[in-house]
């Protein structure tokens, strides 16, 4: 059974150095095309950025506003994931030809297992078409092949980042989940008309603070309905917490019964943040729990200190996002806590 699949794999590599080396796919010895700019300098225009690799796997980055991009038309991409693919377009050079010797290897790779990404500036076809091969033995550069107007080069190249170490195809993953922003909420404190605090699994009072004119605010504290003015060098800062809260990593190891159980459990804090359009994002945070008997200074705790659960609405409740406590703490300060804050907008 072994040597049946391997014999599968060995058949369906060899189709894929077939069609790549193929006269009809424009990359035989007999090809005198010879690319080797595979820069494009104005990434404004690149609108559409498709990743593939011979085993299937796919992802679609497509421009949405500006610097906004979409992962297979499904979530928001990781800007820093983004810009990092229109640096490399715009800073990479070329250090030479592969060498004649490693040449039949190399093109067996690109079409075995690299990587194919295109750039679109236009929706009809790509501007220009990389294959990213393997790095090179001292892993300073990355063997590429370009392809332009349906046809391939004939023959790959070294490529790098001047000033810049390291193999260049870790930048074009395919993972899906790696790819996704890992946002909770994004906005402009401005525009926040209130943020509500329910702090349900412990005593610390419950409030709503209001910006009921630009820069001014009050807060209710909801336990007893009592409101006051709450000074701007206060407030402003608080709300500016909320201008990008971003989630640590999302659990996708655990049981789902067992993240069930947690997420059914009374959240230890309840966040709704209204803006001036009506919009709102919901936050909860839930416990961490931890193995049974752990203990932190020699104390036996039923929780992780250090981490929680959220849910959000903005992501919906299929994923299991979590966060840690240093950052999601200044979200959900107490009454005390903002009275004795000396934060002050500058």
């Amino acid at each position: 059974m072994k040597n049946t699949i391997g014999l599968i794999v060995l058949i369906l590599a060899g189709i894929g150095a077939y069609f790549l080396l193929s006269e009809d796919n424009s990359f035989t010895k007999t090809n005198t095309e010879d690319y080797k700019d595979f820069a494009i300098e104005d990434t404004a225009a690149v609108s559409k950025i498709f990743l593939s690799k011979p085993d299937g796997k796919r992802i679609l980055l497509t421009r949405t506003n500006g610097s906004e991009w979409m992962v297979n038309n499904s979530f928001p991409a990781r800007k820093d994931a983004v810009e990092l693919i229109l640096k490399t377009l715009i800073d990479i050079k070329v250090n030479g030809v592969v060498a004649q010797d490693e040449m039949e290897y190399a093109i067996k790779t690109l079409a075995t297992r690299g990587t194919k990404v295109e750039f679109y500036t236009t929706d009809s076809k790509p501007e220009k078409t990389w294959y990213i091969g393997d790095p090179t033995t001292s892993r300073m550069g990355t063997q590429m092949l370009l392809e332009k107007d349906g046809k391939k080069s004939s023959k790959p190249y070294i490529t790098h980042l001047i000033m810049e170490r390291g193999f260049l195809g870790t930048r074009f993953f395919l993972d899906e989940t790696l790819w996704k922003d890992r946002i909770v909420m994004k906005c402009n404190p401005k525009e926040i008309k209130s943020i509500q605090i329910n702090h349900t699994s412990d005593t610390s009072a419950s409030y709503k603070i209001e910006q009921y004119e630009l820069a001014k605010f009050r807060i209710t504290n909801l336990d007893n309905n009592s409101t006051s003015e709450l000074p701007s060098q206060i407030a402003v800062p608080y709300f500016k917490e909320f201008s990008a809260v971003y989630y640590e990593y999302m659990d996708e190891k655990s049981p789902v019964t067992l993240l069930d159980s947690i997420y059914s459990a009374l959240p230890r804090h309840k966040v709704m943040v209204t803006m001036m359009d009506g919009k709102t994002y919901d936050i909860k945070s839930y416990n961490m729990p931890v193995q049974e008997g752990s203990e932190l200074d020699g104390v036996v705790v039923d929780y992780h200190p250090e981490r929680m659960y959220i849910y959000t609405s903005n992501l919906g409740s299929a994923v299991y996002p979590v966060v840690q406590n240093l950052t999601f703490d200044k979200l959900v300060p107490t009454l005390k806590d903002l009275a004795s804050s000396t934060n002050v907008e500058k």
